[in-house]
């Protein structure tokens, strides 16, 4: 499954939550900017909800990508909840999401020591199944 195709799937898990969508499938818009002093964070793409009001991040990648670039999209994920609060998902397929489960310990500490608990996630956008740190 390339990105764009977890692109795609990312968009659609975000509307059927009730999320108004932006992101990279915006025309024109590119990744989501969270400032941070003078640098930026970028992700893939943000939903927002008016009510309750709820901020969610979500990074996605593709099928195919070394063990190094998911842990990076998972850390920028939780770096951006950081910087611009809410809560976040690295969205990947099936495989990468077994993968990662692997490494769940370390993921969830990861997570909830910058964040707390219940902040991030991964999102098996081919199982449509989250699983939440």
């Amino acid at each position: 499954m390339t990105e764009d195709e977890v692109n795609l799937k990312v968009k659609e898990w975000l509307e059927k939550q009730g999320y108004h969508y932006k992101g990279i499938l915006n025309k024109g818009k590119g990744q989501v900017s969270i400032p941070d002093g003078n640098r930026q964070v970028l992700l893939d793409h943000q939903g927002v909800k008016d009510s309750p009001i709820d901020l969610v991040w979500i990074e996605a990648k593709g099928s195919g990508v070394n063990f190094s670039e998911l842990l990076e999209g998972f850390i920028r994920t939780v770096y951006g909840i950081h910087r611009g609060g809410g809560n976040g998902y690295l969205a990947i397929p099936h495989a990468e999401y077994e993968r990662l489960l692997e490494q769940k310990d370390f993921l969830e500490a990861v997570a909830t020591t910058v964040n707390g608990k219940g902040t991030m996630g991964l999102l098996d956008v081919e199982k449509d199944v989250t699983i939440v740190f």
